[in-house]
């Protein structure tokens, strides 16, 4: 009997201790790059955008079995609490998400998953990827945003959010291929300019020729493309201005001593050069989509010259940067009277 009750007892101890170290673990590295990023955005985000620190900053992280929410005002019931602040329930998403939306409801939350398993591969890129979905957030926290896209009128019976990056635009139009590589040759052209005045003709060219590529667009694809370049581009415009802000950021020791560490003015050197890169190549048959990214975030440094108070009507337009061209598209030369 005395042999029973040991049993027993360690029985209870071993499922005590099992238990214990069955509830998942934040990995310290994933913990670290988490405070970095909420470090580093108190420091930069209202430096690049306007009041961009008073919209909710909840972010998911996805590890390969677990998920880690922190800083949601309600977390989901199927969210066991962890720590302060911290809630895990077992992995839903994709590991190599990149993405914000309101996976809750309201507010968007950033959902990504670690470094290694996403395209952003280590640590500094990774946070700057971050603070890229953190605009998102500015973005979707716009009263009656949500409803306003509802009223561009692409979803056509879609109630899922997919038709933002499957929506049929006509990549495949030659014509249209054709002239988006003349798009982007102006564009590049104009924001590599580094003197004003033969900056701003480069710039005139550029922006006829973007009237001229719009025009060809059905009206849907033209509110799709724009819609695109607003929200996807200018959040990459976003992630390039913060780069560079915290050139001269210090990260924590504890950050600097990860294996996969790089140095902020290192990244900030190098990351519009990066995207510049990337629009040189891109390729609207091939890359579908993708092309929004580094097109619309050439555009919002374009517009840093072209306009350099265009963030203050940015959210007056939305899902459009038009108006921000209409005011310096060229005047077309009057006829001559004949005789």
């Amino acid at each position: 009997m005395r042999h029973l009750v040991i049993s027993v007892a360690s029985v209870a101890l071993a499922v005590a201790a099992f238990a214990q170290t069955a509830v998942p673990q934040l990995p310290p590295s994933a913990a670290l790059r988490i405070r970095e990023y909420y470090r580093l955005a108190s420091q930069i985000q209202d430096q690049v955008w306007p009041d961009w620190s008073q919209v909710p900053a909840p972010l998911l992280l996805i590890t390969r079995d677990t998920e880690f929410l922190t800083r949601h005002p309600a977390p989901p019931k199927d969210f066991q609490k962890i720590g302060d602040d911290l809630y895990t329930r077992p992995r839903q998403f994709p590991t190599s998400l990149l993405a914000t939306f309101p996976a809750f409801g309201p507010p968007s939350v950033i959902v990504i998953g670690e470094p290694e398993l996403t395209e952003a591969k280590t640590s500094t890129p990774w946070l700057f990827t971050v603070m890229h979905e953190r605009f998102h957030q500015l973005q979707d926290g716009r009263p009656g945003s949500y409803d306003r896209v509802n009223e561009l009128g692409l979803a056509h019976g879609d109630t899922t959010g997919m038709w933002m990056l499957n929506y049929p635009f006509p990549y495949e139009n030659p014509g249209l291929g054709r002239s988006f590589v003349h798009l982007r040759y102006l564009l590049l052209a104009a924001v590599n300019e580094p003197n004003d005045a033969q900056f701003r003709p480069l710039a005139r060219q550029y922006v006829a020729a973007r009237k001229e590529f719009f025009a060809r667009l059905s009206p849907d694809d033209r509110k799709y493309l724009s819609f695109q370049l607003w929200k996807e581009g200018i959040a990459r415009y976003i992630q390039i201005k913060s780069g560079e802000a915290a050139a001269h950021y210090q990260p924590t020791p504890e950050y600097a001593a990860l294996p996969d560490y790089e140095s902020f003015a290192a990244y900030a050197s190098r990351v519009r050069a990066d995207t510049l890169g990337e629009l040189k190549r891109a390729d609207l048959l091939k890359w579908r989509r993708v092309v929004v990214y580094a097109f619309g975030a050439a555009e919002g440094l374009l517009l840093d010259r072209l306009d350099p108070k265009w963030k203050d009507g940015y959210f007056q337009h939305l899902f459009t940067l038009d108006p921000f061209y209409d005011a310096h598209v060229p005047r077309q030369r009057p006829l001559l009277a004949r005789s």
